[in-house]
């Protein structure tokens, strides 16, 4: 009995290159969508800052040269282009292997979170272990286990999914005072700021109430299951609501 090849979708279009993309890659092109999805620029330092919150155990290397030089290998494999002011853009076939690849990443997120039952605070990390390893064919039984999630563990899109619709969510340092709202967003990088987030129940789906927003102290107090909590205003930039 022989089973029929599962492929990703980015190897049935016209592309001079079709490889395994390596990990290190698969980390790039996720790094890429994010900033993508912020509507950031996407610049060797951008990326660079960014790659900087990865785990260290995926050996990506901190500095501007390992980036460049990484940045000419996915030239090379036809995965980005750059123009004359060095700003990057994934080509159709980038462009398809980063959702692929994000979706892959945010999947494993959820599956070792309210599968496996992972703390919060370790699934950024162990998703990434993850998701490298992870065939087509595992990814499509966790889609399904999951009942085709919409959302990770932090609140953040699963590209491809058939029930994903639009919202309209704000940063929590533009809300206003005396309004309620719910926590749609959190950043997951740290994991000691996941953990805090966390054990004060600020996840997504938590209902909070702005208390105080101070320009001139830097904060914004809000309150969430009857205690109150200061935030920096730096740090609410980072957390969504609806």
């Amino acid at each position: 009995m022989t089973t029929k090849k599962q492929l990703r979708k980015w190897e049935s279009i016209k592309c001079p290159v079709h490889r395994k993309l390596s990990s290190n890659t698969e980390n790039y092109l996720y790094a890429m969508f994010l900033l993508d999805e912020k509507h950031e620029k996407i610049t060797a330092s951008t990326l660079l800052e960014y790659i900087k919150l990865l785990p260290s155990s995926e050996n990506l290397g901190t500095s501007l040269p390992t980036v460049t030089g990484m940045l000419k290998r996915m030239i090379r494999d036809h995965l980005i282009t750059k123009n004359k002011n060095n700003e990057i853009f994934l080509t159709e076939y980038g462009k398809i292997s980063a959702k692929e690849q994000t979706k892959r990443f945010r999947l494993a997120g959820k599956f070792i979170h309210e599968t496996l039952k992972i703390e919060l605070k370790d699934v950024f990390q162990e998703a990434h272990r993850l998701e490298h390893a992870m065939s087509q064919e595992v990814e499509n039984a966790i889609d399904k286990l999951l009942e085709y999630p919409v959302k990770d563990p932090f609140g953040q899109d699963i590209p491809g999914s058939q029930k994903f619709k639009t919202e309209k969510i704000i940063p929590l340092s533009e809300t206003s005072i005396n309004k309620t709202y719910i926590i749609s967003k959190i950043p997951p990088e740290n994991s000691e700021f996941v953990d805090f987030l966390h054990k004060n129940n600020i996840i997504p789906g938590s209902k909070i109430t702005i208390e105080e927003i101070s320009d001139t102290r830097g904060i914004i107090n809000i309150k969430v299951n009857k205690k109150t909590l200061d935030l920096a205003l730096n740090v609410a930039k980072t957390i969504w609501v609806k």
